[in-house]
């Protein structure tokens, strides 16, 4: 008896009872409800209704084959995720694109296409999710030094990385990775880094400026063999003072100026303004 009844209420089955699936797909569904196997459509007639065509309905698809695709075709995909992200519920992000994202971090070469996708993603999370759901899955990237990408697509972050990151970590693994920039054999990565700290420096913990990042600083000064480097150095020293204090200034910034080795015109402006 009760087998039938559920049959009976099967076929009277009316919308209001789907309520809280799409309108698109309701009729659809009905289909699939129905008792007559002939009657409702396959997998495949399912996957071809015009509801699933929309963008985030494939985007899903593309993620669950996403282990046959090659790293061509992976970073292609990832490139354009961007414009689509914002076009997903949170949920679904959180649920299912993160961990698929997250898990090719093991891959090194889809990190630099991986990567500002999680980082756009965090961007969203409040502090709680990106501590709990994020940060755990970027503690072994921040150590990675290749492809050098990495390391350019965090500096561009910095800002996202030390507003939500829990100071413990931001002293054991964001800072870190400022310091490999500056002693970086690139002098675009050194340049950019030099570039970039005055956005970020008003975040960063006195001590860790004063031990860690000025030494490096006037290292990277002192030791180049590149104008611009040593250029950029003095520039960023410039902006930053406003973080220092002055007898700290007095006794170790002024002294350094006058080791700097070489005296071209845009080294002594740079000392100048500094």
């Amino acid at each position: 008896k009760s087998f039938s009844r559920q049959l009976d209420q099967l076929s009277r089955l009316g919308s209001s009872s789907l309520t809280s699936i799409p309108e698109e797909v309701r009729e659809h569904v009905k289909l699939l409800l129905n008792v007559t196997p002939t009657v409702r459509p396959d997998a495949d007639q399912m996957t071809k209704i015009p509801f699933f065509d929309d963008v985030g309905a494939v985007t899903l698809q593309y993620f669950d084959t996403l282990f046959q695709r090659d790293n061509l075709q992976k970073s292609q995909f990832f490139k354009g995720l961007p414009k689509v992200l914002p076009k997903l519920p949170k949920r679904v992000i959180v649920q299912r694109i993160l961990p698929c994202l997250t898990s090719e971090f093991v891959n090194p070469d889809m990190v630099p296409f991986v990567l500002p996708n999680v980082l756009l993603i965090a961007e969203e999370c409040t502090k709680e999710e990106y501590i709990k759901l994020i940060l755990p899955e970027l503690g072994p990237v921040f150590k990675q030094q290749e492809p050098i990408q990495i390391l350019l697509i965090f500096l561009q972050k910095m800002d996202l990385l030390l507003t939500k990151t829990p100071p413990d970590e931001i002293k054991n693994s964001v800072l870190p990775m400022v310091y490999r920039a500056l002693e970086a054999p690139s002098i675009q990565i050194q340049e950019l880094c030099l570039n970039i700290i005055p956005t970020f420096a008003n975040l960063i913990d006195y001590p860790s400026m004063k031990n860690a990042l000025i030494p490096r600083i006037k290292n990277a000064c002192l030791q180049t063999s590149s104008l611009a480097v040593r250029v950029n150095s003095l520039v960023c020293l410039g902006k930053i003072l406003e973080y220092l204090d002055k007898w700290f200034v007095l006794d170790d910034i002024l002294p350094f100026l006058q080791q700097i080795p070489s005296k071209e015109p845009a080294v002594l402006m740079g000392i100048l303004g500094s």
